[in-house]
């Protein structure tokens, strides 16, 4: 989890963010709220946060002055939320390095959106686990390791490679197993086959990215091994019964 340091000026929108990161399934917790620069800097010197978001109340100047004072003994990212999208304070926020500047009033989707951003920056990318390191971790000392094991890693390999365009047959043949017998053990395994699996990952990573994120319905499309939107459509509308697009403006509205 990650851990947000919140400093809300007015205290009108702790409440508001708590519940929009629960409602969300965020992976992010506000550990502590304060409403002044001296107060934050207390609380950074005094617990581990991952980001500061900043809730101006109207008052960005007020803001960065909090952003002047951080910088001076962290360099831990900061989100600033409300006042007035003016290019001298867009121009100071900079300065400062704030990480995201949402100026206007509380926007549940735009809040989201960056904090997830925000996310994929500060999660190293795990290294992926390529075809000929699964062929070696299913040999142990010259002995093949139990078929549930072999599907375990198989899955693993998925996740990490949804991008890409994956087979069982391509598999089978890096691992050296037959493909029919490793499909039944697959099923076996897993209760559905492996095609069946493929696609659940692929369709549920993209709910995520399309509930969380503000990537174009391509970029999606192409993140989870669809180089083909217009089938990416007709497989997402297949398996949730609505398109990309009215599943994110449902998901936006229910945020």
């Amino acid at each position: 989890m990650h851990n947000i340091l919140l400093v809300d000026f007015s205290r009108c929108v702790f409440g508001d963010i708590q519940q929009l990161l629960r409602r969300s399934n965020s992976e992010y917790i506000i550990g502590d709220c304060v409403d002044s620069a001296q107060s934050a800097v207390s609380a950074l010197s005094e617990q581990q946060f991952t980001v500061v978001l900043i809730s101006t109340g109207g008052c960005a100047a007020a803001g960065l002055w909090v952003c002047q004072h951080i910088r001076k003994i962290s360099q831990i990212p900061i989100l600033i939320m409300g006042g007035h999208d003016h290019f001298q304070l867009v121009r100071k926020a900079l300065a400062y390095q704030v990480s995201d500047y949402l100026p206007g009033r509380f926007n549940a989707s735009a809040l989201l959106n960056s904090l997830n951003r925000l996310r994929f920056r500060l999660e190293p990318e795990q290294p992926k686990r390529n075809l000929s390191s699964i062929r070696s971790l299913i040999q142990l000392e010259g002995k093949q390791v139990h078929s549930a094991q072999v599907v375990k890693i198989i899955k693993a390999y998925v996740l990490d490679h949804l991008s890409e365009d994956i087979t069982l047959k391509k598999i089978s043949d890096m691992v050296h197993f037959n493909c029919a017998y490793l499909g039944q053990k697959f099923k076996l395994e897993e209760s559905m086959s492996f095609n069946d699996y493929l696609l659940q990952q692929r369709m549920e990573k993209a709910k995520l990215l399309l509930k969380s994120t503000d990537l174009r319905i391509y970029e999606i499309a192409a993140g989870v091994g669809y180089m083909d939107t217009d089938w990416f459509y007709k497989k997402f509308r297949a398996y949730t019964g609505v398109s990309p697009n009215a599943y994110r403006k449902l998901k936006t509205f229910t945020a």
